[in-house]
């Protein structure tokens, strides 16, 4: 097959450059919000994480509206500039020195993430044809771009807050999802044939009035869930139950296949839950960890704790590709791990690293602080966790699934998967809580971090050896009625 014929579609450049730019000011705030929040507005850690989780859910859950707009209503082309400009202006709105104004550019992010989240994915997704041979190097590439606009993040998070401020910070991030703007009035061309029907239609005047004041009610709704944590957690608790209520329904009147894909998608998706529950504690309990226990000064210059927390990033970009290759080599050897066991082993490895900390608090300094390297080699192994779980989990649940619940498996899986476990992951944060009164005590700092990471590391083993004892029965059963 010839370089030409591999060669990636036109607007796949547009997709590239443009969710660089959004991960950069998305990764912005996701990685400062909870230092802003205890250092701007004195707020607990338990306030802050909490505050951090139902900002996450409710990102992970406005992509579905989203989606079905771009779809549908006003295009994917304008899905994408909404986007952009909603969560640049967010970013700049963070500079106004108010919670009220706090939430409300918060507000503005989560609007601007629903409509691009899925927007650059779904241009892609309609530029190759069937059993297209640039299926699979054009979505690797994609990912790449994630994880080089987050490793930016991280930079600009670190040392443009460290040396010029938070609010210069913010509107750095603000300035590059203009960029993106930027990007994609440069490369729009090349979207014009693979929008969606909706997109090469004039929008009616009506829809534009209509979809003016959902945003603007989203908008306030959102303000108020984000002042209200405790409501938006029980929003996402009971939407969870109504969901898995349907799923009951669904296993009782299903015929006896389905019955199983389905136990077996949800039972995927309770995985994908608890290992969210972890990662979602960098952004939180981990992020404070690295901030006050952890030596951070070296020949006289102090590494911003934002780094280390993109270390993650770049280890994925490190290890996917070996992971990849070590995949390969087993398959061809017919030994290669079914998707239960990695998703199981992922949550598991994902679980013992948190223990990597614990260890570490054992051989503090005088300080009451360990060594960086303890968390540097945390998240080496966190990160193979992730690229085992993370990567793997919605590619199987979309393969399990039958087809004509596609649409309904997937919502499940943003809404317990990830939204609801983001709003869950502040809760399990709050067992690393500091009070002002202990921050000026760093022996009970250390000792409050062991407790909480030795608390989360165990919970993890324990669901991941349950898991383990069910895989087998899972696996069976699934073959039995493939």
């Amino acid at each position: 097959m010839t370089d030409k014929a591999l060669k990636q579609p036109p607007v796949f450049r547009l997709a590239y450059f443009t969710t660089i730019c959004e991960r950069i000011g998305f990764y912005v705030i996701s990685y400062l919000i909870v230092m802003y929040l205890r250092q701007k507005f004195n707020l607990s850690d338990t306030q802050s994480f909490m505050i951090f989780g139902v900002f996450t859910a409710l990102v992970y859950l406005t992509p579905a509206l989203g989606g079905y707009l771009g779809d549908n209503v006003i295009g994917i082309r304008r899905s994408i500039v909404l986007g952009l400009f909603f969560e640049g202006t967010g970013l700049v709105l963070l500079v106004i020195p108010s919670f009220v104004a706090f939430t409300f550019a918060l507000a503005f992010i989560i609007v601007g993430a629903g409509f691009f989240k899925t927007s650059p994915t779904d241009l892609l997704a309609q530029s190759y044809h069937e059993n297209d041979p640039r299926i699979d190097t054009g979505f690797t590439y994609y990912y790449m771009a994630i994880n080089i606009g987050t490793v930016i993040a991280g930079i600009v998070a670190s040392f443009v807050q460290k040396y010029y401020g938070w609010n210069m910070a913010f509107l750095t991030g603000g300035l590059l999802l203009y960029l993106g703007l930027f990007f994609y009035f440069l490369l729009r061309k090349t979207a014009v044939d693979v929008d969606t029907k909706a997109g090469s239609r004039p929008i009616p005047y009506k829809i534009i009035a209509a979809l003016f004041i959902g945003i603007v009610i989203s908008i306030f709704v959102f303000m108020f869930l984000l002042k209200h944590t405790n409501i938006a957690n029980l929003f996402f608790i009971v939407s969870t139950l109504i969901t898995l209520g349907y799923f009951s329904y669904e296993i009782i009147k299903s015929p006896k296949e389905e019955k199983w894909h389905i136990t077996a998608c949800l039972y995927l998706i309770l995985v994908g839950f608890a290992f969210s529950v972890l990662y979602f504690q960098l952004f939180t309990s981990i992020e404070l960890f690295v901030q006050r226990a952890v030596v951070r000064t070296y020949f006289g210059f102090q590494i911003p704790t934002v780094m280390y927390l993109a270390l993650e990033s770049i280890f994925v970009i490190l290890l996917g590709p070996v992971l990849v290759a070590l995949y390969n080599h087993l398959n061809k050897k017919n030994k290669d791990l079914d998707v239960f066991t990695k998703l199981t082993l992922g949550l598991l490895i994902t679980s013992i690293s948190f223990l990597l900390l614990v260890i570490g608090a054992h051989y503090p300094n005088s300080q009451f602080q360990i060594s960086s390297l303890w968390v540097i080699a945390m998240l080496f192994i966190f990160t193979i966790g992730d690229l085992m779980n993370s990567a793997l989990g919605v590619a199987m649940v979309t393969h399990l699934s039958p087809k004509r619940m596609y649409g309904v498996m997937m919502g499940t899986w943003f809404l317990v998967g990830n939204a609801l476990a983001a709003s869950l992951s502040g809760g399990f944060a709050s067992l690393a809580n500091i009070s002002n009164l202990e921050l000026k005590h760093a022996g009970i700092i250390l000792h409050i971090y062991t407790l909480a990471f030795t608390k989360i590391g165990i919970a993890g083993i324990i669901v991941s050896i349950i898991a383990f004892l069910i895989n087998p029965f899972i696996r069976r059963t699934i073959h039995k009625y493939k």
